[in-house]
């Protein structure tokens, strides 16, 4: 299995890291979240919503893909196996013209949420070039 085994230290940090992020995101959600909304006004207590909702979206997705790789290296699941599984959404992510966010939108939420939705977006982008490249990796071999 020459393939999962050349992204191997790479799945396995952005496992690690994605489950953090998560796990960041459910204490945010448990803990400040419900303070800081209160501060917005009602147009962007729903955009909060809605970004919280979209990273745990994503986030969820790119486990599911990370813990098949995970699965084909630990023996447990063939990459043919992996291949006829859905593992998430991670297709192409451009971004629909209604879910564009406006910067100007974006700076009226908490900095907490900003800083977590610049990690979930470099950390699905990173899963999504991942994918990528196993993908590219098992049409050579």
């Amino acid at each position: 299995m020459p393939d999962a085994l050349s992204i191997n230290p790479f799945v396995e940090k952005t496992y690690q890291d994605t489950y953090a992020l998560l796990v960041s995101i459910r204490d945010y959600i448990s803990g400040s979240m419900q303070e800081e909304a209160e501060g917005l006004e009602a147009p962007d207590q729903l955009r909060l919503t809605r970004e919280l909702s979209c990273m745990t979206r994503d986030l969820t997705d790119a486990m599911a893909w990370l813990m098949l790789q995970k699965a084909i290296e630990a023996g447990e699941l063939s990459q043919e196996d992996a291949n006829a599984e859905p593992a998430g959404n991670l297709g192409d992510k451009t971004e629909e013209p209604d879910v564009v966010e406006d910067a100007e939108g974006l700076m009226r939420l908490p900095i907490t949420v900003r800083s977590l939705i610049d990690r979930s977006r470099r950390t699905c982008a990173l899963v999504r070039q991942l994918a990528t490249d196993s993908r590219k990796l098992s049409l050579i071999h």
